[in-house]
């Protein structure tokens, strides 16, 4: 006997004698079908293609039983495979190749005059696309308009409900199916498609052409700027649109943070504030599920912070080069300086002006995070936009690359910055125009570490951390040169360049008495004390010693009279 006849006739008694084998919708499938069902139902079932790709046979039976097809059965559009020449079917080269095949039946029951009767888009979508990608393959469903929201939305979901998908130009797939419950749920809910999906309708329907789904994805934010200009003027400062713009594609745009059709109010639910980030950011999710805001979120507490909540939702800032390190924390902490105040003064200077001094310069982080090594961080800043100066500016201004600017500034290339060559980068940018400045602020060494913040009362109390000539925060110092993807790329510096005379222009807004003291400043401040002291005390002196002279004049002019 013909071993393909035997296979046949081996499923179809098996099937007959064993029909408990076959999940099924009972009376919704097919007796054909249900032979067929009998590997196809088998997930792992694939065909390797002639380029090496691999096109899933899986048939979800429950679904296809409630497709528009399930009565014309699989033999309805299969016709050229059979129990005779099955499993054994025609070579294909590629998934591509396989859904133009697929699509050509299509035209067997579906003409293209019918289809321009019911649809009069039809016949462009059909020029740039298969039938296939449209309306899929296994899980069809009928066309029929349902009430099923907006008049106008109900025609865009007569197919998006469906499982269609759109190619990519490098052959990536992306699913079109809209849920219409979701878009319901959402925040946009009593919205119609096209105030979104302009240039879209009942006779129009643009068969536009992407790189990629990532492609797909940013292009397609753009949709929000149009109703939600001020948070897209806020993203446009932000860090994440920077790296966007300086072609990582990995940064996120709208709907990567708020999704597209299921978008909700971030008033309403705050856990996007923190879902959102944890897509890129989980490794900081164990540090802040340890702190005490992490706590708290935990035991419900309704204004215990979430991400955005410290760093921003639209405007979000590079952590690692921003004097803006008090603003997150004093959103909620708004008492702070008056409590910093009652110890964190100099007295008898005891105003909440002087805590807030040192909260422009040292994160709270430094003082309230536990464990981990603190260290000062320089960035440099444009004096005149009072911006960090970016890895594409600094570059542009020298002419250089980014292994060039490193290079410029370590120019001994000994591997650390020293207070020389501090110096040397701030005269270069003066004279090309640019008024720099480095800008330092005490901070902890990692992200993690920035997120273990603990309660108060393990809060740093000791002056002595800082202003000390050995102080422990001051030993570690760094130059926060560029960003990689986000990350802060880190030069280690010379302690001296906080106390150098090169420092004198080029750090001249980060000063701790006792750490970053410059000698010849202190020695300007002593001959002036000094100076401004002698006056007084030469004036009494003189006074005193000419006082009996005064006094004879004063009997004088007393024996005139």
């Amino acid at each position: 006997m013909n071993s393909k006849k035997f296979i046949a006739i081996f499923l179809f008694v098996s099937f007959m004698i064993f029909p408990i084998c076959v999940n099924t919708a009972k009376g919704a499938v097919s007796r054909d079908a249900k032979l067929c069902l009998a590997c196809h139902a088998d997930q792992t079932l694939t065909k390797k293609l002639q380029d090496k790709s691999k096109l899933s046979l899986y048939i979800n039976e429950s679904e296809f039983a409630a497709s528009v097809h399930v009565k014309t059965g699989c033999s309805g559009c299969h016709r050229d495979i059979s129990l005779d020449n099955h499993p054994v079917v025609k070579k294909i080269t590629s998934k591509r190749n396989y859904m133009i095949q697929q699509s050509g039946k299509c035209s067997v029951c579906h003409t293209a005059e019918e289809l321009d009767k019911r649809q009069p888009i039809h016949r462009s979508l059909a020029a740039k696309g298969t039938c296939v990608e449209c309306h899929g393959s296994h899980y069809i469903r009928a066309m029929a308009v349902e009430k099923i929201g907006i008049k106008e939305n109900q025609y865009c979901i007569t197919c998006h409900r469906n499982r269609i998908s759109m190619t990519m130009k490098n052959r990536e797939t992306l699913s079109v199916y809209v849920d219409e419950s979701v878009i319901k749920n959402s925040v946009h809910g009593k919205l119609q498609c096209t105030e979104c999906h302009t240039g879209f309708s009942k006779t129009s329907h643009p068969m536009r052409s992407f790189d990629s789904v990532r492609d797909y994805s940013v292009i397609t934010s753009e949709i929000c700027w149009k109703c939600h200009a001020d948070a897209y003027k806020l993203y446009e400062a932000s860090v994440h649109n920077e790296q966007l713009k300086a072609g990582n594609m990995k940064a996120p745009a709208c709907t990567d943070c708020h999704g597209s059709h299921s978008a909700v109010s971030a008033k309403k639910d705050r856990s996007i504030g923190l879902t959102s980030c944890n897509k890129c950011h989980r490794d900081m999710s164990p540090s802040f599920e340890a702190s005490i805001h992490g706590k708290a979120l935990k035991k419900g507490n309704k204004d215990a912070p979430v991400c955005s909540s410290c760093h921003n939702a639209h405007d979000v800032e590079s952590t690692a080069a921003t004097t803006k390190i008090k603003a997150g924390c004093l959103k909620c902490h708004k008492d702070a300086a008056k409590v910093h105040s009652k110890w964190l003064k100099n007295p008898p200077i005891t105003l909440p002006t002087f805590a807030e001094a040192h909260f422009d310069v040292v994160s709270c982080a430094a003082c309230h995070a536990s464990g981990g090594e603190r260290g000062i961080y320089l960035s440099l800043y444009n004096r005149r936009t009072n911006k960090p100066l970016t890895e594409q500016e600094l570059t542009n201004l020298f002419g250089t690359d980014s292994a060039g600017l490193t290079a410029k500034m370590d120019s001994n290339v000994d591997g650390v910055i020293d207070a020389k060559e501090v110096w040397d980068i701030f005269h270069d940018l003066f004279n090309k125009g640019v008024i720099a400045i480095f800008m330092g602020k005490m901070d902890v060494r990692t992200a993690e570490q920035a997120h273990m913040i603990g309660a108060k009362e393990e809060g740093i109390k000791d002056c002595g951390k800082c202003h000390h000539p050995e102080a422990e925060f001051f030993k570690n110092v760094f130059v926060v040169m560029k960003e990689d993807e986000g990350n802060p790329v880190l030069l280690d510096a010379k302690r001296d360049v906080l106390n150098s005379v090169y420092s004198i222009l080029p750090i001249s807004k980060f000063y701790a008495i006792g750490s970053s003291s410059i000698k010849l400043l202190d020695i300007l401040f002593i001959v002036a004390l000094i100076g401004g002291i002698a006056v007084p005390i030469g004036h009494i002196s003189f006074r005193i010693i000419t006082s009996p002279i005064r006094a004879l004049r004063r009997m004088g002019k007393g024996g005139k009279k």
